[in-house]
């Protein structure tokens, strides 16, 4: 059932990327990195587990859900596919540790949407797996830089686009993995974008809504994907349609439809993907970078400090700038001020330094007080912040990483990506396990079956 070419709509172009898309065809260095990927967010999920958040969604999808073949990561619980896309992205996206530079956290929406798919499907390959996950990858960023880029579709339109893009991502992802056709999957991307959304008010109180966005995304992603396969319709202009369409709806500021299309083919959006070094939101890392690097060259101490003065542009003010009393874990990870507090106390800025007994620390609280952010209006647009570290002893250190660790501009080094993935993975996978886990992932595209991956995940 194929529309007059004269209407077709853009997200038909992106159906038929999708469709013919071959990793024959695909650079290794993108092989390789999807894998790299796969393996951090596996990492973040399984450090996820523990958190209240994860528990919480694994035991209301078993409520909702009950029973079914695909593993809720972590544990010895199966669910319903739609279920296990739900709980496992909200596990994943629990500790900010997931990749970013996407929709924004592609790997906590397309990997638990086609991990699901892969044990609910049979016969689908780690070759099909890794195919489906670069589409999602591709599609996703590519919806995102038509919304204008993440600062007017998160900051000026105030969505979260993790939430809002992520169904899209999900959608093409989980429609490439059940080998829909071009119609299908333009349904399928139509019925996820006629029922997406997420808003940034969980950062006013701290509330778990941020990773229900990603397990929202995932499930919802999966949901339109199975219905187009049954001849559900969804609406081909789903993007472009003047009344109620995504970039008209959702896009509202600084929308570039051209950008979805643009080069399609030539490009792979995978490859902008960021891999997390701290687990705080991304705004805070450049800043991390900065006074870690201090604080280990010049020898200083929490004691040694009078103030640190954050400059930041208005956007990262907004998001990062204005919480230096976190009260949760939510809170902890998008305030800048007890991010740069913990990292000086304790040198880290991982796991431990953002749950309730660092929170509580009163060294960290006081030293909060003295990192002082403000907004400069005259700093370029998305520029990191700047630094100055002003000492008791009246030593002044300024600092400014331009591209933050991690980035794909200044990308962690595959050994640290490794190290990160045991360092969070070895209290439920010590030793044979995390091995066996680490080898699956790095000969996936040899995988006859994929699910047994994710079977791997059944602790």
């Amino acid at each position: 059932m194929r529309s007059n070419p004269s209407v077709f709509g853009l997200s038909r172009d992106l159906a038929r990327y999708a469709v013919s898309f071959s990793l024959d065809q695909t650079p290794c260095e993108v092989i390789d990195y999807a894998q790299y990927l796969i393996l951090d967010l596996l990492g973040a999920a399984l450090a996820g587990v523990a958190t209240p958040e994860a528990k919480a969604a694994q035991n209301a999808v078993r409520m909702l859900a009950g029973q079914g073949p695909c593993t809720l990561w972590g544990t010895p619980h199966h669910t319903t596919a739609g279920g296990a896309a739900l709980a496992n992205g909200i596990c994943a996206h629990a500790r900010e540790l997931d990749d970013f530079g996407g929709v924004d956290h592609t790997g906590a929406v397309v990997i638990p949407a086609l991990g699901a798919l892969a044990q609910f499907l049979l016969g689908l390959t780690g070759k099909a797996f890794l195919e489906s996950m670069i589409i999602g990858y591709e599609v996703g960023r590519r919806v995102l830089d038509a919304c204008g880029g993440y600062r007017p579709h998160n900051h000026e339109d105030g969505f979260h686009s993790t939430g809002t893009i992520g169904s899209f991502a999900a959608a093409a992802a989980a429609a490439r993995a059940m080998n829909l056709d071009e119609d299908q999957t333009v349904w399928a991307m139509g019925l996820a974008g006629s029922f997406t959304g997420g808003t940034w008010a969980f950062a006013r109180d701290g509330a778990m809504g941020k990773r229900f966005h990603a397990g929202w995304a995932a499930e919802t992603g999966v949901t339109a994907a199975v219905l187009a396969s049954q001849g559900f319709t969804g609406p081909e202009f789903i993007f472009e349609a003047e009344w109620g369409g995504f970039f008209s709806t959702y896009a509202r500021s600084a929308s570039c439809p051209e950008k979805l299309v643009q080069d399609l083919g030539t490009t792979f959006a995978i490859m902008r993907t960021g891999i997390k070094p701290y687990a705080a939101c991304r705004d805070i890392h450049s800043s991390l970078d900065v006074v870690l690097r201090a604080r280990d060259k010049h020898r200083l101490l929490p004691e040694d400090i009078q103030e640190i003065l954050v400059r930041a542009t208005p956007e990262t003010f907004q998001m990062v700038g204005q919480n230096p009393y976190p009260e949760t874990r939510p809170q902890a990870q998008l305030s800048l001020s007890y991010s740069l507090a913990a990292a000086m106390v304790t040198g880290r800025a991982f796991v431990e330094e953002f749950e309730e007994a660092m929170i509580e620390n009163f060294d960290v609280q006081e030293m909060a007080r003295r990192v002082r952010v403000v907004e400069d209006k005259g700093l370029p647009f998305d520029s990191e912040p700047h630094i100055r570290i002003l000492t008791r002893a009246g030593h002044t250190f300024a600092g400014h990483v331009a591209q933050a660790s991690g980035s794909h501009l200044n990308p962690l080094a595959p050994d640290k990506i490794i190290e990160k993935f045991d360092s969070l993975t070895h209290p439920l996978l010590p030793g044979h396990a995390g091995r066996a886990l680490k080898a699956a992932v790095f000969s996936i595209d040899k995988l006859p079956d994929a699910g047994r991956l994710f079977s791997l995940l059944e602790i």
